[in-house]
């Protein structure tokens, strides 16, 4: 108990970034096992992610908290970019570069991995350690 004692509303904002980001690769991981299509730059990006954030939560660092904001900055936006055939199906009605049903489920990640890079930045400038 003393442990969280110590600690302020940052790193509690750290915890929730590392317990959604451990949702989004459970999400992903079974998504695109289905679908066929998984991505490395995302699923590194996203196991660097959490591997950082749960070192994070025992030794506060400034540029810790950057580099998880830009690994999980990365992993959407390859998300994403690699999905674009998929929107783009879903937007004309037609099956031509990839899978329109799938644009929920990707959306559903994304918006999940996305919530990590926002919440890691606001996380970034509130104090993590009581003094």
């Amino acid at each position: 108990m003393e442990f969280l004692r110590k600690k302020a509303l940052g790193f509690y904002f750290m915890v929730f970034t590392a317990l959604t980001a451990v949702v989004a690769l459970v999400k992903y991981l079974s998504w695109s096992s289905q679908a066929l299509s998984m991505n490395t730059i995302v699923l590194g990006g996203l196991l660097l992610g959490i591997v950082i954030n749960v070192l994070l939560l025992f030794k506060d660092n400034d540029y810790l908290v950057i580099i998880i904001t830009a690994l999980y900055s990365i992993s959407v936006f390859e998300l994403i970019s690699s999905s674009v055939g998929s929107f783009v199906d879903a937007f004309q009605g037609i099956v031509m570069f990839g899978d329109a049903t799938q644009v929920g489920t990707i959306l559903s990640i994304s918006y999940l991995i996305g919530a990590c890079a926002i919440v890691s930045v606001i996380a970034g400038f509130m104090k993590r350690v009581k003094n």
